[in-house]
């Protein structure tokens, strides 16, 4: 296959990554980086000997693709620049900030018969594989995406940040429309929540559950499936698969668990765990989630082809996330007089004890001016 010239653009955390693997993959020619930061140019001149430019716009006849890895906000923008251009596009994950954005995108697209992938990487995590093999078509999903404030993504909030994986993921599993929503979220360090929790139900009557936070103790991505053939625990990060199988005769109600004598009831009580429930740990091989998620984009457009992640399915994403921020939007904490309403149910002055802001931060830190 004849090598794609790819640019990447966005010097960011994410255009490092991309960078870096687009390097060394044999069907990608890394043409140069974008970003309007001229310290940032100079860092991926000097880290991977790559041509920088400030202007994506400058080398648009001298690329066939590009990796969008800007702050969510410019994803519009800057795709629908390329999209108009024929350029074929990987785009990280949001796609965009609203759903009617991210459907100009894919009426661009087709009109421009462009490629575009969009960043869900969990569709690429063997582990997920493994464990839906395991349980077969999963009937209810439980997702917990869990991690400390890192100061990335602050642009947008932790529904786009975090549960979207989860939202495509569960999207993707099922294969059916989300029908009915139920969330809540709340707001801790900035203007967006911080914290939320949705319950989506599904036209085909499956169920999942999702949590997502970026306040948390401890750093937690874990995806629970419960099917017809089993339970299985999957660790997106250690890329360990804890799988319970249930046996035909349990599933086809073989025995009758409530006629059971004394004997029998012993039995179950001591072995349900370990002869009837066993649980086994799968150890996957690890993988590189946006290495495949490179070879399958190249692939689909050296071959024109859908990628495994496509911009409608992408879409179909934002606009579950939209109606979860809105539902989040307009929850009401409190009755009475005195509601508070939305994701920022922790402030009320009336009900909070001042506290100083610690000193390590109040010399550098900018208050902000009461309205």
């Amino acid at each position: 296959m004849k090598k794609i010239r790819v640019a990447v653009i966005g010097g960011g955390h994410l255009g490092q990554i991309h960078t870096r693997l687009l390097k060394s993959n044999l069907h990608a020619s890394l043409v140069a980086v974008c970003d309007p930061q001229p310290l940032v140019q100079q860092k991926f001149i000097q880290q991977f000997d790559v041509r920088a430019v400030s202007d994506f716009r400058k080398i648009l006849p001298d690329i066939d693709a590009a990796v969008v890895a800007t702050p969510t906000s410019l994803h519009h923008a800057v795709a629908k620049e390329l999209l108009s251009h024929g350029i074929h596009l990987l785009i990280e994950k949001p796609v965009t900030n609203d759903a009617e954005q991210a459907r100009e995108l894919v009426e661009l697209a087709k009109t421009n018969k462009c490629i575009v992938q969009v960043g869900h990487v969990e569709r690429f995590n063997p582990a997920i594989q493994v464990a839906l093999k395991a349980v077969g078509q999963p009937r209810y999903i439980e997702a917990e995406r869990l991690s400390g404030y890192t100061y990335r993504s602050t642009d947008i909030g932790v529904v786009h940040d975090l549960m979207i994986h989860d939202i495509d993921l569960a999207s993707w599993i099922f294969g059916s429309p989300v029908i009915e929503t139920r969330s809540v979220g709340m707001s801790v360090m900035g203007d967006h929540e911080d914290m939320a929790q949705s319950r989506l139900q599904f036209a085909c009557g499956a169920v999942a559950n999702l949590t997502a936070s970026r306040c948390s103790y401890q750093p937690r991505r874990v995806l629970r499936l419960f099917g017809p053939a089993g339970f299985a625990n999957v660790d997106l990060t250690a890329n360990k698969v804890e799988v319970v199988q249930v046996p035909t005769w349990i599933g086809q109600r073989e025995f009758d668990f409530k006629s059971a004598n004394t004997e029998q009831q012993a039995f179950v009580r001591e072995q349900l765990f370990h002869s009837i429930l066993p649980k086994t740990e799968i150890v996957v091989e690890p993988a590189n989630a946006i290495a495949l998620e490179h070879q399958d984009w190249l692939k689909a457009i050296g071959t024109n082809r859908q990628p495994l992640v496509s911009l409608e399915q992408a879409a179909i994403a934002i606009d579950v996330a939209e109606r979860i921020l809105e539902q989040i939007k307009s929850h009401s904490w409190l009755a009475g007089q005195r509601q508070t309403i939305g994701p920022f149910a922790i402030f009320d002055p009336m009900q909070i004890a001042p506290s100083p802001i610690p000193a390590s931060l109040s010399g550098n830190s900018v208050r902000r001016q009461a309205a």
